[in-house]
């Protein structure tokens, strides 16, 4: 029988709790056949989603089907410059010595009491327990300077009051935020950063993000987690960008990232959280005596506070008349320290002209950062044209009869004249002009890895013969709707794509789903999450023949040396291009994949590739005219023998 509990993992202990009744405990519904798709019980279309989803997952036996959208054509994959709307412009118009990161921002911290309420939802489900918030603290940084301000329990509706003045705080941010150049495209949301937030802050925020006042306007994240909140002010326009300073760091703890990021200046202070209930905080906080150093015993991890940091802590609780004050100033400095790793983090991917806080995750920055290495000779204004070695296309007429019928059914839809466009019997005209003139805007000759089109001269005119001019698809693509700049800036990172051979977007689905199949979630098989030198075992695999299943088996060895920690630090040396004896290939570096050429069937054609010996040269000319491949074969190791292969 399969139970549903809820795993709680605070870093050191790890407490289950059995869930009687989800949907009670969630606000959602869930599908009975995948387990995985969630319908809020809310929603009026509750049904009807219900069962169109149902009936997808009974054709897919439960399994969740990925639609994959390919582009039409290959295009670069530059994330730090496409993915950011201001850069990407700045740079089409040399100005990128005008870019600036996203540097001023406000911090949040909410603290709560837990209130047992014992409340039955249903004849088997009840909550136990909410969470009352008390105090909350948040520090602005602008750029005349860092402030802060505080709302507690005393203060009726604090949620609201603390968000009537973030409202207000932001409208500053905003401001100091801004290009003085308004026709610079940019990102106007003012980013509210929490530590540990998505989990906790966010959930009791949630039911005050919506009023008359304002409200959410994008969610991102699941029932659970809030990975982004933005809410929008109805009269001012002001979003507030509610993000988690985890999202761009690994740090579990907020002193971890204050040692770490900070500059020595902040610590975290101390708070007896466990001491303070909703019976007692009243009474307690109104003294003027420090708390005692009981108070500050942890029952959950079983832990007690030292002498010495307690001594630290009657040091700091002198400075203040009450526990009250002394609540303000730790609310306060839990706001306060984040400041410094956060403006450490932007430093660092700002120096990759990545902007850090217009970013949703780690991940994401990190891979700008990645390619922001990798372009970092582009010049928009540099001669990136390498010819090519393809034939010149030489068009059939059934590929001209489906442009023909395309220029009708585009001029069609936009009202243009369409009765002196291009015919049939143009066929033997375009056909020598495609062969022998080349795309007016990046002058490249068109072959069928570049296929030609028609740009309109006049644009307000149909594909009329005296209106057009050879043009390849991708040129005419980033013509369509954009600025000359613009254009320019697309049609010279393609060439630098291609002239570099950087990695370029997949066009073939045929191509996907082999490289897909190739994707098996780590560098290789992991026994380990973490390795730690003279403690973890080397292990082995082990397939147990009767159970159907492998095993991870310790032997009697212990690791000396660690080469790195965990499989995740080892990711940036596939793209360092560092050289490593180890790899035998392609003069001892490991090049990244560029664009998708060809799919090859042709046994002869693929031995030619695999047996090719200048893949072991160590001359970097020679490397460099070599082909980057995916070999798929057909294999089969039987049962018995799997033992054998299985720790290769």
């Amino acid at each position: 029988k399969q139970f549903n509990i809820l795993f709680i993992n605070d870093g050191i202990n790890a407490p289950i709790m059995y869930i009687s009744d989800v949907e009670a405990l969630t606000g959602f519904r869930y599908c009975n056949i995948c387990h995985r798709q969630a319908f809020r019980i809310g929603d009026k279309n509750l049904q009807q989603s219900m069962r169109n989803h149902m009936k997808k997952c009974q054709k897919n036996d439960g399994k969740i089907i990925k639609k994959v959208f390919l582009e039409k054509f290959a295009k670069p994959f530059v994330p730090h410059i496409l993915s950011n709307k201001t850069y990407k412009y700045l740079l089409a118009n040399n100005l990128t010595h005008l870019f600036k990161p996203t540097g001023y921002y406000i911090t949040y911290d909410i603290e709560t009491l837990e209130k047992k309420v014992n409340e039955k939802f249903g004849d088997s489900s009840q909550v136990t327990a909410t969470l009352i918030p008390y105090a909350i603290a948040s520090t602005v940084k602008l750029a005349s300077g860092i402030h802060s301000f505080y709302y507690d329990i005393r203060t009726e509706d604090i949620l609201d009051k603390w968000l009537e003045q973030l409202f207000e705080e932001a409208k500053q941010v905003k401001k100091d935020n801004k290009y003085e150049d308004e026709t610079i495209p940019q990102y106007y949301e003012v980013p509210v950063i929490g530590f540990n937030s998505a989990k906790f802050d966010a959930s009791v925020l949630f039911k005050n993000l919506k009023s008359k006042d304002w409200a959410i306007s994008k969610y991102l994240g699941s029932s659970t987690i809030a990975k982004q909140i933005i809410v929008k002010h109805q009269s001012s326009s002001i979003h507030l960008r509610f993000v988690d300073f985890k999202i761009y760091s690994m740090q579990h703890k907020l002193k971890d990232a204050v040692r770490d990021f900070g500059n020595g200046t902040y610590k975290k202070g101390r708070f007896p959280h466990e001491f303070i209930n909703t019976n007692n905080y009243m009474d307690e906080l109104n003294k003027s005596e420090p708390f005692p150093i009981e108070a500050f015993d942890n029952k959950l991890r079983n832990k007690k506070l030292s002498e010495v940091k307690y001594k630290d802590y009657l040091v700091e609780a002198a400075k203040h008349k009450t526990r009250w004050d002394y609540l303000k100033h730790y609310n306060i400095l839990d706001t306060r320290v984040l400041i410094e790793p956060i403006d450490y983090l932007i430093e660092l991917m700002f120096k990759y002209n990545v902007d850090m806080l217009a970013n949703i995750s780690m991940s994401q920055c990190s891979n700008a950062i990645k390619y922001s290495m990798a372009y970092n000779g582009f010049d928009i204004n540099g001669d990136y044209n390498c010819e090519s070695t393809d034939k010149s296309i030489e068009i059939t007429q059934n590929y001209w009869r489906a442009k023909v019928e395309s220029y009708i059914e585009q001029d069609s839809k936009k009202d243009r004249d369409s009765s002196n466009n291009v015919t049939i019997d143009d066929y033997d005209y375009f056909k020598e002009l495609f062969k022998n003139q080349r795309c007016h805007m990046c002058n490249a000759r068109f072959t069928w890895k570049n296929r030609p089109t028609l740009d309109r001269i006049d644009n307000n005119k149909g594909h009329s013969k005296d209106n057009v001019i050879p043009c390849c698809l991708y040129c005419n693509v980033c013509k369509a709707n954009r600025d000359e700049n613009q254009m320019k800036l697309m049609i010279q990172l393609r060439k630098y794509a291609l002239f570099k051979q950087l990695p370029m977007t997949l066009t073939s689905d045929e191509g996907y789903q082999l490289l897909r199949k190739g994707i098996t979630g780590g560098i290789s098989n992991v026994m380990h999450r973490y390795n730690i030198a003279g403690e973890t075992r080397i292990n082995h695999y082990e397939y147990d023949k009767e159970n159907k299943c492998v095993y991870s088996i310790d032997s009697d060895y212990v690791m000396t040396h660690v080469v790195q920690l965990d499989f995740h630090s080892q990711y940036p040396s596939v793209m360092s291009g560092e050289p490593n004896a180890l790899n035998p290939y392609t003069n001892h570096i490991i090049y990244m994949p560029a664009q998708l050429i060809e799919r090859i069937t042709d046994q002869d054609r693929c031995r030619q590739l695999i047996y090719d010996t200048n893949r072991f040269s160590n001359d970097r000319l020679v490397v460099d005219q070599m082909y980057l491949f995916v070999a798929e074969i057909k294999g089969h190791t039987d049962e018995k023998y799997i033992n054998e292969v299985i720790n290769w």
